[in-house]
């Protein structure tokens, strides 16, 4: 499958629209050749802490998505990766995880829109 800027721009327009609120300003998008890793958000993320010590995001910056032209082979996978990193960005977003993990509210998250669209969004990926 061939990863066009416009192709990865036109399901993200799609997927904020859907799932995230249309919160998410669109990431810069990457393509590599990476034989390990089929997907990557990044960001320069300026954090605070409350009045109890809690960090949270108040900026966000130089937002990336990093996809694999070896490791994505069609749609569905495309769609998938894409969705995770998206759960990554608004968990920063929304201040819900800005440790990028696989805990609890990510999977929640994942399961949602998994129910919903009928996705096959995980915790990692090995394909």
């Amino acid at each position: 499958m061939r990863l066009s800027q416009k192709i990865l721009k036109k399901r993200f327009k799609k997927f904020n629209e859907k799932y995230f609120n249309n919160y998410l300003t669109e990431p810069e998008f990457k393509v590599g050749g990476s034989k390990n890793i089929a997907g990557l958000f990044t960001a320069n993320v300026l954090l605070e802490n409350d009045e109890h010590g809690k960090e949270y995001a108040i900026e966000l910056n130089k937002i990336r998505i990093y996809f694999s032209k070896r490791l994505i082979f069609n749609s569905d996978i495309l769609d998938n990766i894409l969705l995770h990193e998206m759960i990554h960005y608004y968990g920063y977003y929304m201040n819900e995880d800005i440790e990028g993990s696989h805990g609890k509210w990510f999977m929640t998250m994942a399961e949602k829109i998994n129910k919903d669209g009928g996705y096959n969004i995980k915790e990692y990926y090995e394909e």
